[in-house]
């Protein structure tokens, strides 16, 4: 069985890194076309959609609350206040170092322990492994792809191996 540590900190770490990739596409793409920066971080492929800074922050957060909530990693604020492809980037990077400071061991035999997220929209109850399988995981990649589409959408030349950055090992 693999830990619920390997199932998910090194994974969003190894995405992570592949979003700031597609951001640095992004940022270069915009800069050649002559597009403004905020007109491609703000776009909304439909009108209740947010935007790139929005995904960011949920890709950020889940990933983070995961070691917090799971794994008892003291909880670092962050402000979701990012606005420019600097500052996206400095929020990804920093939600890195939070995830490469939790010890490996801290998810543990979580596996079966109750885990509650709390939320705007009321309380939510989990077991470890089936909040990180069940919701940041996939909460996770659903952000990721959501910026990941605008992005292609707008024409950043970006494809499945940007998405699936490392994931391939040639033989």
């Amino acid at each position: 069985m693999t830990s619920l540590y390997k199932q998910s900190v090194p994974v969003f770490v190894k995405y992570l890194r592949g979003l700031s990739g597609l951001l640095e596409k992004g940022e270069k793409f915009a800069n050649e076309k002559g597009m403004k920066h905020d007109e491609m971080l703000n776009f909304r492929l439909v009108p209740d959609m947010r935007g790139i800074p929005f995904q960011v922050q949920s890709c950020s957060n889940t990933a983070k609350f995961a070691a917090v909530r799971v794994g008892g990693l003291a909880d670092v604020t962050l402000e979701d206040n990012e606005t420019t492809f600097a500052e996206l980037q400095a929020r990804i990077a920093r939600t890195i170092e939070i995830l490469e400071s939790a010890d490996p061991h801290s998810m543990d035999g979580m596996e079966d322990k109750e885990v509650i997220m709390e939320t705007k929209m009321g309380n939510f109850r989990f077991t470890g492994q089936r909040y990180v399988s069940e919701y940041a995981i996939p909460n996770f990649h659903f952000h990721l792809t959501s910026a990941y589409c605008i992005l292609r959408h707008l024409g950043v030349p970006v494809g499945a191996f940007d998405y699936l950055k490392d994931v391939f090992e040639k033989v």
